[in-house]
């Protein structure tokens, strides 16, 4: 290291003296090699003093953090041994414990006591309320005594499930059962809102004796209300798994009573058929008519209906998708048949109507019939050209037997012993080319309604 430093230093001193005249200015190169030493050192000095107040204030750093653990470790020691007689206090409590669980379920037997000593006279005036509503009582006022009566059971079940006894499940039986009235007019209740929500277009159009709308936005509020508790308890049942949950939840009425509207859908189309091919030929044609009267009517009153709803039910949109989707499903039961060649024309005539602007795309009804058959074709792709095959096959069938009993005809009238008939010209005439073209004719007229 010392030699590199000197062959260094050698090289440096032979590159400033290499003439002799440069040896007059070795007193300047020597204070000016001074100078620069005495800065380097001046900085060596400065830079070590920098790095030993760092390592001067590290280890005060040090320090206090050593005595900062011992305190620490000092106050966690007297900490565990404050607590060390915790648990047999907790022993020591559980009479006072108990005693506060029992307080509690006394606290909620005694808010509820009018409920629970008036239980049976409750459940009279429920049943009232539900037989009155027959000639236009309130369902509101049931459904309030119901769920007085199911506040009171449920605050006690749920001071019966915090406390983890033996006899936690005998005693939640034995609440139930005393409130089991409830569960049997909440089931009535639930009748009568679903018979009234059955006939919801019936109402809107005022046609039920003694009805109205009002009856199903009282249907709806009492839905909307039981949906607001279904989410209060699914919610605290989602933030802890031990949370309480009331006995006969989540109800989903708001799920059941669109089941409610759409089996009513479903029988407008399906129970609309009163014939069939036995009884009358042009069965399908009739029901096909009746299906379009039925949609269009109860689509046009279901717009009327849309005040009566929630905008979060979008009603409306629901009452096309359901009409829809059970013309859907009947006719392609109906396609799924053997049918005889008129009622497959009828059947894709009226397919091809569907769309038009006679029945879904009218303009009152307002809706984006292209984009719904796009989504939910009435019949597949390969079940339409299936038809068409099938269509194809009678076509033919029935060409080939006009065609043979037609020439069997001219063949028998050729051989009578009658004269051939004459044209106003006088030369023979048959009407043989005429009858082929109309056989072709209809046939041709056919096939347009048939190929969609």
């Amino acid at each position: 290291m010392e030699i590199d430093v000197e062959a260094a230093a050698l090289e440096q001193v032979k590159a400033l003296l290499q003439r002799p005249d440069q040896l007059e200015k070795l007193p300047e190169l020597k204070k000016r090699a001074d100078r620069k030493k005495l800065a380097v050192e001046a900085m060596l000095r400065t830079g070590v003093q920098g790095q030993l107040e760092g390592i001067r204030t590290a280890i005060a750093h040090l320090q206090t953090a050593s005595e900062d653990i011992t305190s620490i470790s000092q106050g966690v020691e007297e900490i565990r041994e404050r607590l060390k007689p915790f648990p047999q206090l907790k022993e020591k409590l559980r009479e006072l414990r108990d005693a506060n669980a029992r307080h509690s379920q006394y606290e909620a037997a005694m808010e509820n006591l009018k409920h629970i000593f008036n239980i049976n006279s409750t459940l009279q005036e429920i049943r009232d309320a539900l037989e009155d509503e027959k000639s236009g009582g309130n369902l509101l006022l049931a459904h309030k005594h119901i769920m007085d009566l199911e506040r009171a059971r449920d605050e006690l079940l749920a001071e019966v499930h915090k406390m983890d006894t033996g006899k936690t499940e005998y005693e939640k039986n034995l609440l139930i059962n005393f409130f089991k009235g409830v569960n049997i007019v909440v089931e009535e209740l639930s009748k009568n809102m679903w018979f009234i929500l059955a006939r919801t277009l019936e109402m809107v159009k005022g046609n039920e004796h003694g009805a109205g709308p009002q009856q199903v936005v009282t249907c709806i509020r009492i839905v909307e209300r039981e949906e607001r508790i279904d989410k209060f308890y699914m919610d605290n049942k989602q933030t802890n798994s031990n949370a309480f949950m009331p006995p006969g939840r989540p109800r989903r009425w708001k799920e059941k009573a669109l089941q409610a509207l759409e089996k009513t859908v479903v029988f407008r189309i399906e129970g609309n058929q009163l014939e069939d091919r036995d009884l009358n030929k042009a069965w399908l044609a009739r029901y096909l008519e009746v299906c379009r009267n039925v949609i269009m009517d109860d689509l046009l009153v279901a717009k009327a209906a849309i005040p009566c709803f929630p905008p979060e039910y979008q009603i409306y949109d629901r009452y096309v998708a359901m009409y829809h989707n059970a013309v859907c499903k009947r006719l392609r039961e109906i396609a799924s048949e053997d049918m005889e060649k008129s009622e497959l024309v009828q059947l894709m005539s009226w397919i091809k109507f569907y769309a038009s602007e006679d029945m879904l795309g009218h303009p009152r009804l307002k809706i984006n019939a292209p984009a719904l058959l796009q989504d939910s074709p009435v019949l597949t792709r390969s079940t339409l050209n299936q038809l068409c095959d099938s269509f194809i096959e009678m076509s033919r069938k029935d060409l080939q037997l006009w065609l043979k009993n037609t020439v069997s005809h001219e063949k028998d009238d050729w051989y009578k012993n009658a004269r051939p008939s004459e044209d106003n010209h006088g030369y023979f005439y048959t009407d043989l080319p005429n009858t082929v073209f109309g056989m072709l004719k209809d046939t041709i007229i056919a096939s347009i309604f048939v190929v969609i």
